[in-house]
């Protein structure tokens, strides 16, 4: 499908949707369960500790294309070609977790983004790499717009 206007106010509302739900959710987590950051936050990714002019186009830019590429575009797709949707949506949601997990960001985190994952594997069925990439890159620019505030 082709993404028009507003097929791409669509996408990125879910983006930003997500984040805000995502961001809630942890924020309600670690307030009211404070364990749970030591036990499963982890440290966080290596792009954390780095300047802004690196952390920005890193999460605007380079994070969403390399990651939409990796678990929707190869790893989703192939299940896909093969009639498969919904098993490439949950194979490309753990990847997409586990590459979280392994970044640093711990098992919490990677739950999470098990979830996020699947909101950008739908997106990635109805408008393919452009929606799921717009939505990925939506959902991060809220982190950089709390990063630089």
């Amino acid at each position: 499908m082709n993404l028009n206007l507003r097929s791409i106010l669509l996408v990125t509302t879910v983006g930003v949707v997500c984040y805000i739900v995502n961001y809630s959710f942890l924020s309600f987590m670690l307030t009211n369960y404070p364990w749970v950051a030591k036990a499963f936050f982890g440290k966080g990714s290596w792009w954390l500790d780095q300047p802004i002019y690196v952390k920005v186009p890193y999460v605007l830019v380079i994070a969403p294309l390399y990651e939409e590429l990796i678990h929707r575009r190869i790893v989703m797709q192939f299940f896909v070609t093969r009639g498969e949707t919904e098993l490439g949506m949950l194979i490309s949601s753990i990847t997409f977790a586990l590459h979280h997990y392994l970044f640093g960001w711990g098992w919490f985190k990677a739950v999470d983004m098990f979830f996020v994952g699947l909101v950008f594997g739908a997106i990635y069925i109805e408008y393919r790499f452009t929606g799921s990439w717009l939505c990925h890159t939506a959902n991060n620019a809220m982190a950089a717009a709390f990063m630089i505030s």
